[in-house]
């Protein structure tokens, strides 16, 4: 009687083994996983300092208060991401967007939740228009930070709009134009007695223009 029990309860785990296995194929043939992988560059326009400005002073040998300078400047920095998600239907794709983004004052690595959408489809599974959607938050864990400047990251949002050129072996060629809003303050510290303490803080507001060219499997 337990061999019969035990050959019962082995075929049960065997059977519920095979039957989750096709559960889950059958859930990613109906949500079949993808990956975005995207190259390109961030464009915009800075203000940087170019100077200090001394008022006028009664005497010649201390000068009287000053204020900083600033000038505006072209910006290109470099920017890569990858987006792992599933397909929620024929058209809609949602999952997890990481990347880094090399900006003047810091390295971020921004970690987001993503949404494709295909909007305009030539014919099935032929060239598209698609939109795309990116939020989440930006983080300075890889930037190496001085002693005297401390760099935190902050919200990112990215949506932009691009094509999508299918390839004979299922994947795809990318090219997408966004923009890119990335916040990032920057303190400027001053050690006293061993402790550090923020003499200076400056919120910095990162708005690009985007271009991105990338890959789909």
């Amino acid at each position: 009687m337990k061999k019969i029990s035990l050959l019962f309860c082995l075929v049960l785990l065997i059977c519920g083994q095979a039957f989750a296995q096709e559960e889950k194929s059958s859930f990613f043939k109906e949500h079949p996983f993808v990956n975005m992988t995207e190259f390109g560059g961030l464009f915009g326009r800075v203000r940087v300092p170019s100077g200090y400005y001394y008022y006028p002073s009664s005497s010649s040998y201390w000068p009287g208060p000053s204020t900083i300078t600033y000038k505006m400047k072209n910006a290109a920095n470099i920017s890569v991401q990858t987006f792992n998600g599933i397909y929620l239907n024929h058209k809609t794709a949602a999952g997890v967007t990481i990347g880094a983004d090399w900006y003047d004052a810091a390295l971020i690595v921004p970690v987001s939740a993503g949404l494709r959408r295909v909007l305009v489809e030539k014919k099935n599974g032929g060239s598209s228009l698609v939109a795309s959607l990116d939020a989440g938050y930006g983080t300075t864990l890889l930037q190496e930070d001085d002693e005297n400047i401390k760099t935190k990251g902050g919200v990112m949002i990215n949506p932009a709009i691009g094509f999508k050129f299918p390839m004979r072996n299922g994947s795809a060629w990318l090219l997408n134009f966004g923009y890119k809003y990335q916040k990032l303050t920057v303190d400027d510290l001053i050690r006293e007695n061993d402790i550090y303490n923020i003499r200076g803080s400056e919120s910095r507001n990162h708005n690009r223009v985007q271009i991105r060219l990338g890959f789909q499997f």
